[in-house]
């Protein structure tokens, strides 16, 4: 059981350290947009927020349906 703590946390800091790797230069620029396209930027946030969201309810529903029945001795779903 500890084994599969130190894989979740070591994917957990993997996909934060590439999350903020990858979209440090995304920030960089000075200027995003023209005055009139500011408006579509409340939908990024929302999108970036939503993906982590799915991709962490992913991992716990595998771990829960997959991984921890197979180390308890349960049948796999």
């Amino acid at each position: 059981m500890l084994i599969v703590r130190r894989r979740l946390a070591a994917v957990a800091a993997l996909a934060v350290t590439l999350l903020v790797t990858l979209a440090g230069p995304a920030g960089a620029a000075p200027v995003l947009a023209d005055d009139q396209f500011k408006w579509f930027y409340w939908a990024g946030p929302l999108l970036v927020l939503s993906l982590i969201g799915i991709v962490i309810l992913i991992g716990i529903g595998y771990y829960v349906r997959v991984l921890r029945p197979k180390y308890k001795g349960q049948k796999q779903s």
